[in-house]
């Protein structure tokens, strides 16, 4: 009778997380998508679009983002872990899919994206997921999950190259790896930062800017101060959804990156507060759910909640001032199919493994007997 109450207990937490999660997830999609439509009108209609031409195209995105969500979400994972490797190599080699003449699409300077038809999408959004489920998997051999990192350093991505460096170490970290390891990815990493960053006037430009505004006063210095006076002008409540007047003029690509900035000047610090909170108690709920558990089933959803906060608080970071301009996208938020859809494959992970903690094998030979001692 005991075991039948524990159970009990064991499945109505368990659902509770899934429940509490996805209700979590449900506010940031909608608000998200509502806060991207009103900071992109007044920056397409300056482009000479429709006021809704943003949301019209993020609603296009909402079926790829659907079906990539319910599929992570129902898939059983123990099955998903056995294709890992093979689903690790095809991550890789569509990163070169860009360089595909034809196929690859150049935008403002940088090779990242395939066109799809519907959409262009950027292999490098999905190879961040791919690296915390491919670091879970094969943790136990300490084998390095980070060779993705130049490929995409080479498609003009940098920020999306270190996060993917950043990802798979969080794993390593909640594993408890000795820290031995972490130095000896530290010191060449930054290293090799330290020469990404100089080989690049444009990365370099952005960095210098960050320290000394007034040395890039016009380029991605001038959004970043563009999008404190929004913050500032918010104040404590906001100018109200849909009132914002900073979008309409000052920040170029507010649909995207910056698409915070005029979520906090039309709902104010309150909003933002209100994000974070969601953020924490999504954070909260998943750390919670997965205490005291171990391997795979653990590193899995710990790894992906962690990837989703640590773009969050880049973002909030850059659009305050913060950090420097990194070219991060707000999940949820940011207009674009490739975040959009990545998220939702991350989110529909975690939420199966809340459901299905630890998903390994049941041998019902080994329950029937211990159910006959037990008897």
């Amino acid at each position: 009778m005991n075991d039948i109450q524990a159970m009990s207990l064991k499945r109505s937490s368990s659902s509770h997380s899934e429940y509490g999660f996805l209700g979590a997830l449900a506010f940031l999609s909608i608000l998200g998508f509502v806060a991207m439509w009103s900071a992109s009108t007044g920056y397409a209609l300056k482009l000479g679009l429709s006021a809704s031409h943003f949301a019209r195209r993020q609603v296009l995105f909402l079926i790829p983002t659907a079906v990539s969500f319910f599929v992570a979400y129902k898939i059983p994972l123990q099955a998903l872990r056995g294709k890992i490797p093979l689903l690790a190599v095809l991550s890789l080699i569509s990163l070169a899919a860009p360089f595909i003449p034809g196929l690859g699409v150049e935008i403002n300077g940088g090779r990242r994206w395939i066109n799809l038809g519907i959409m262009n999408f950027q292999p490098s959004e999905l190879w961040k997921v791919m690296a915390v489920l491919y670091s879970a998997h094969i943790l136990d051999k300490r084998k390095q999950t980070i060779l993705a990192s130049p490929v995409i350093y080479l498609q003009s991505d940098f920020s999306t190259s270190v996060l993917a460096l950043v990802a798979p170490l969080a794993v390593f970290w909640l594993a408890g790896v000795s820290m031995v390891f972490f130095i000896g990815v530290l010191i060449p990493s930054l290293l090799a930062f330290f020469l990404m960053v100089a080989s690049s006037e444009y990365r370099l430009t952005r960095v210098i800017g960050f320290i000394i505004p007034e040395f890039d006063p016009h380029g991605m210095n001038y959004q970043v101060q563009n999008s404190l006076r929004a913050i500032m002008s918010g104040g404590l409540f906001g100018k109200g959804l849909g009132l914002g007047t900073r979008k309409l003029s000052t920040i170029p690509e507010i649909q995207s990156d910056f698409v915070f900035a005029a979520f906090t000047e039309e709902l104010g610090l309150l909003g933002v507060a209100a994000v974070a909170l969601v953020w924490a108690y999504i954070l909260f709920t998943v750390v919670r759910r997965l205490k005291g558990k171990s391997g795979f089933g653990s590193l899995l959803p710990l790894g992906l909640v962690f990837l989703l906060f640590i773009q969050f608080f880049v973002n909030l970071g850059v659009v305050s001032g913060f950090l420097p301009a990194t070219g991060i996208a707000l999940p949820f938020f940011s207009a674009g199919g490739s975040s959009l859809v990545t998220a939702a494959i991350a989110s529909g992970l975690i939420a199966n493994a809340l459901r299905d903690e630890g998903f390994q094998a049941v041998d019902d030979k080994t329950e029937t007997l211990e159910g006959v001692n037990h008897g």
